[in-house]
């Protein structure tokens, strides 16, 4: 073989790598841009999530909902000013002590009672918050409130 055909054999080994490699990083590069694209079609705001975690508040007896003592059916969208402490919302909604900041975090309000209580992991850095018009029960009476749902999400 000659010094030409050597050059030549070299030159065209370097050239298919050259292209071996940038067709790799277009194909990558593609991959990645509908993998993102799909991501972003698909993804849930948190406003939402956030009202689907928190209708557990108003409509679990776990959590506040009213329990009709005739029927045994919970009342939809009603608090039991009885239940609304923290040891309720706890065993309705607690986070992980050591990974809980990552997620949901509630701080409920009731603005006509003046009562308030938060989740284990709440600090007080407030993403947005869900407005719910309830009906509290207080003693045998109830009265229609305002809950004030201020959820933190990641911090």
């Amino acid at each position: 073989m000659n010094t030409k055909a050597q050059f030549d054999l070299a030159r065209k080994t370097i050239g298919w790598m050259v292209l071996g490699f940038m067709t790799s990083i277009v194909v990558l590069y593609v991959a990645y841009s509908i993998a993102s694209y799909q991501d972003k079609l698909t993804q849930i705001p948190g406003e939402v999530r956030a009202e689907f975690i928190s209708l557990r508040f108003t409509n679990l007896p776990e959590c506040f909902a009213v329990v009709d003592a005739h029927t045994t059916e919970v009342m939809a969208g009603t608090i039991d000013l009885d239940k609304f402490d923290l040891d309720t919302l706890n065993q309705c909604y607690k986070t992980e002590e050591s990974q809980g900041f990552k997620t949901f975090n509630f701080r409920l309000q009731l603005v006509g009672v003046g009562k308030e209580i938060i989740t284990n992991n709440y600090a007080h850095h407030d993403s947005f918050k869900l407005e719910k018009e309830v009906l509290v029960k207080q003693g045998n009476s109830f009265n229609k409130d305002l809950l004030i749902i201020h959820v933190q999400e990641k911090i």
